[in-house]
């Protein structure tokens, strides 16, 4: 059991082409918002209504040839029929912003269909009271104790907009705290290095200060950095390909598998060759080795030397170039073999495969994911169905997920499970039932709910607060990845 850089004056830009570009062999069209409706940075300050602020001006420049930047300090171009028009959306902004409600809507509806929203520096100082963008951002402005020269460690180094830093990044800004902040489902990309800096003068009790991070939203994409106070910054070629390469990932970048972090139990990694990561870990209900298929594509290797061509055509899934374990119908249920006990988050990555239409509502890349064995959040191709507690992201049976927030059949998604276990007295009487939050692909679509009892097929009807993961075979070719559990 588990415990718990100088600058030429351009001209203000034209309205874009109708169209997204990218779909037309052009570098992909941002639109930069750089509004304030609270407080104003110099580097956004226009010297005039017909010349460029310093940040936009630098945009342009730097993302010559790779972006196609129009800047605007117009509230009024955040409208769902404007993104439509765009790759990406990039906010330099603070304050409640004047933007309509459909406006507002439109945003989040447009990021979650497959747009890419990012946010720089007081972006996280922008809409407190909009839960569903404070819910795209990741996380609200919470003061910033440091303006000096910083040491930022760099968490993710293979990402589009930190690989090029080395191991650690020196460098002078104002530096940000956050709160309703958390790191999952945001993937952090650049931390506040504690060996270094004087932690002591921030806020966070964990000392847990992120500076940027990423997140798959929906279908869609957000990517946030804190940086970018001083004009110095601004012309910094390394702030310059750090936010550059952040949108251009969140453009067409590949969804983050995010790894375990420390502390957490691995319950799957087939990349990893240690036996209680791969199927060894994993059993039947008769606890026999468990049959399911693993395939761990070789480097370099081609499409059909990674991947089984026989075995995946049947499947109906596009190639994948990583590891992953995939359900073989008829084989039955699996478990872990470490039993999971008392509170934990729980991370795991999923593909359902494609089905055709005339199946029926259950028969799409059915299986399920069962915390302790006993409480399901359904697993199933439901990408723009009328949701029932028994789609994608449901808990089954119980809860219906708050919005879709499904990526098509053939994509990685993700769930992020905050389960509280059900508590009991000293004569093991139930007091409290199991809670369980859940982010579908960054998207949070169950808070803090109840759940009452176990739901449908699970182990058993009995909540001793314990038992295994199941994953069920629902006699579909579901595939899994990176699954793991961090105790509370």
């Amino acid at each position: 059991m588990l415990g718990s850089s100088a600058l030429l004056v351009l001209a203000l830009s034209t309205a874009a082409p109708a169209g997204v570009s990218s779909s037309k062999g052009e570098a992909p069209r941002l639109l930069f918002l750089t509004h304030s409706a609270g407080f104003v940075h110099s580097v956004v300050r226009r010297p005039a209504p017909d010349q460029l602020a310093h940040a936009e001006r630098a945009l342009k420049e730097a993302a010559g040839g790779r972006l196609q930047v129009d800047c605007t300090q117009d509230c009024g171009d955040i409208t769902p029929e404007n993104l439509a028009r765009y790759d990406a959306v990039l906010f330099y902004t603070t304050g409640s912003l004047p933007i309509s409600d459909e406006g507002k809507a439109g945003l989040i509806e447009w990021v979650r269909g497959g747009g890419a929203f990012c946010g720089v520096h007081c972006a996280t100082d922008t809409f407190y009271e909009f839960a569903d963008y404070m819910g795209l951002v990741g996380g609200a402005f919470d003061g910033h104790p440091w303006h000096e020269e910083v040491t930022m460690t760099v968490e993710d180094g293979v990402h589009p907009s930190t690989a090029h830093l080395g191991e650690h990044w020196v460098l002078t800004d104002e530096i940000y705290q956050f709160k309703w902040w958390r790191r999952h489902p945001n993937h952090v990309l650049l931390s506040l290095d504690t060996s270094v800096n004087d932690v002591a003068r921030g806020k966070r009790v964990d000392r847990d200060y992120a500076n940027a991070w990423c997140k798959d939203f929906g279908r869609g994409k957000m990517f946030y950095t804190a940086l970018g106070h001083r004009e110095d910054v601004w012309t910094n070629p390394a702030f310059q390909e750090h936010l550059i390469g952040g949108i251009e990932w969140a453009i067409d970048g590949e969804s983050v598998s995010v790894p375990a972090p420390p502390g957490a139990v691995v319950l799957l990694d087939v990349e990893d060759r240690r036996p209680s990561r791969t199927l060894a870990g994993w059993r039947h209900a008769d606890g026999g080795a468990a049959r399911w298929r693993v395939t761990i594509p070789t480097p370099h290797a081609s499409t059909e030397e990674a991947l089984a061509p026989a075995e995946d055509a049947a499947s109906g899934h596009p190639a994948v170039r990583t590891g992953y374990m995939q359900v073989v119908p008829g084989t039955g249920n699996l478990f872990t073999r470490a039993e999971l006990g008392g509170d934990c988050l729980l991370h795991v990555e999923f593909m359902v495969p494609p089905t055709p239409e005339t199946n029926g509502w259950q028969d799409r890349g059915n299986s399920g994911v069962y915390v302790q064995g006993r409480y399901e959040v359904q697993v199933l191709d439901s990408l723009g169905l009328k949701l029932r507690s028994g789609d994608c992201g449901g808990i089954y049976g119980k809860h219906v997920a708050a919005v879709d927030a499904c990526k098509p059949a053939g994509h990685w998604q993700s769930y992020d499970i905050e389960f509280r276990s059900p508590r009991r007295d000293r004569e093991g009487a139930k007091t409290e039932s199991a809670r369980m939050s859940v982010w579908h692909n960054g998207i949070l679509i169950h808070d803090d709910v109840e759940v009452d009892g176990p739901t449908a097929a699970a182990v058993g009807g009995d909540e001793p607060g314990f038992g295994p993961l199941m994953l069920q075979d629902h006699g579909h070719p579901v595939r899994y990845r990176n699954i793991w559990a961090m105790p509370r």
